[in-house]
Formats: C-alpha cells, structure tokens, sequence
C-alpha cells in the first residue's frame, strides 16, 4: 500500500500488452493455441459422432447429431484458415483529412440567408 491507503498497481507489460489494461496477461491468457481449439472441437464432433449408436427408435436425433456434428467441423476448418491482418485498411475508414480540424481554413463569407430572396 502507498502513504494514503490505496493500493499501488504494478504493472507488467508481455509482448506489448500492459497489465493495467488486462490484467489476465501475466499469466498467459492471451496465448491460447489452435491446436487446443482443434483437439477440443474435434472431440466434440467425435463425441456428437459417438451418440448416434445408442437406443434411439425415430431417426431425427440422429440427423441433428449429424447436423451440429457437421457445422461444429466447417466452424472448425473456418476458424484455422489464416486470417488476413487488414487492421491497418479498417483504421483508414475512420481518419479524417489533415485539414479536417485546420484553423486557418477560410471562413465562410456571405450574410445570413444569403441566396435567398425575401418578397
């Protein structure tokens, strides 16, 4: 604690990311890697697989065992395509021009109303 009571916050910076902003940074949080996702949804998919052989009389619980099995692996194979870093093109929608904010621009001229005509 400092001289008035608060706590002081110390901060760690891993790989660029400051604790003070996330703290869960310190202890690896940010490093998840695909092969976990992979073996975990692939784990998934062959556990959804394995419930098609039990006591089931009607065959609609197969076809959505099959069915979330399915779009469980195309999500899969979807999130490990590479992922084009276009960071850089979206920030350009939000810059404005230089002169945006320029206080030497011209001030417009003219009177109130002017262009208009008064009968």
């Amino acid at each position: 604690m400092s001289a008035d009571g608060h706590h002081t916050i110390r901060e760690d910076v891993v790989n660029g990311i400051s604790s003070v902003d996330e703290p869960s940074v310190t202890w690896g949080w940010h490093q998840h890697s695909r092969k976990v996702g992979v073996a975990v949804g692939g784990f998934f998919v062959l556990f959804l697989l394995g419930m098609l052989f039990g006591n089931h009389l009607g065959h609609v619980e197969d076809i959505w065992l099959v069915a979330m099995a399915v779009f469980l692996a195309i999500w899969m194979v979807l999130a490990l395509r590479p992922q084009k870093d276009d960071s850089a093109e979206k920030s350009k929608v939000y810059e404005l021009p230089s002169h945006h904010y320029a206080l030497s621009a011209p001030a417009p001229r003219g009177e109130v109303g002017a262009g208009r005509s008064v009968d």
